[in-house]
């Protein structure tokens, strides 16, 4: 009897997203623990290139939104609204709508990749000080943390130059 009424409820819940207040999505995730509501707030891994350093940075997949996982007739979901860092649910035709649980489960992969959006070997760049100032190359490689090579062309011959990483944009 027991197991049947635990079926029922699990068929009966349902995903749906929460629009948060600004930057407060942690703060959201964790008072619905607290109210025993099961949420989930994706995050990835990037990886980007700042003050000419690669670090890899934990960021919202979907900044200002998380999801909650209960049964919309149980007493628990008006509490949603009432959850500090929440505005409440997001809405189409005055009603919470349903996110279905494929793409949760395609979202929860997708979410322990490694998003790198440091600079690719082959990409296009410019040089942003100094005496090369303007010039476009190719990126060549990464030369530690800090420094990089790019290809130049310079009076028709290939150059290869190594800068610093804070010297060079994407184009």
């Amino acid at each position: 009897m027991q197991l049947q009424e635990n079926m029922d409820e699990m068929a009966s819940k349902k995903w749906f997203l929460v629009r948060c207040k600004s930057k407060q999505e942690s703060r959201a995730h964790l008072n619905f623990t607290n109210q025993c509501i099961v949420s989930y707030y994706p995050n990835v891994e990037v990886a980007k290139i700042r003050k000419g350093k690669r670090a890899v940075k934990n960021e919202a997949l979907f900044p200002g939104y998380i999801f909650v996982y209960l049964d919309p007739s149980s007493h628990l979901a008006s509490k949603v609204k009432n959850t500090l860092g929440v505005y409440g649910y997001v809405t189409y035709a005055g009603r919470p709508q349903v996110v279905p649980d494929s793409l949760i489960v395609e979202l929860k992969e997708k979410s322990k990749l490694i998003i790198d959006e440091s600079i690719q070997i082959g990409a296009k760049v410019v040089v942003c000080d100094g005496v090369y100032k303007n010039i476009e190359g190719i990126f060549m490689q990464a030369e530690g943390d800090r420094r990089c090579s790019i290809l130049i062309e310079l009076l028709n011959q290939s150059c290869k130059l190594r800068l610093d990483n804070t010297s060079v944009a994407l184009i």
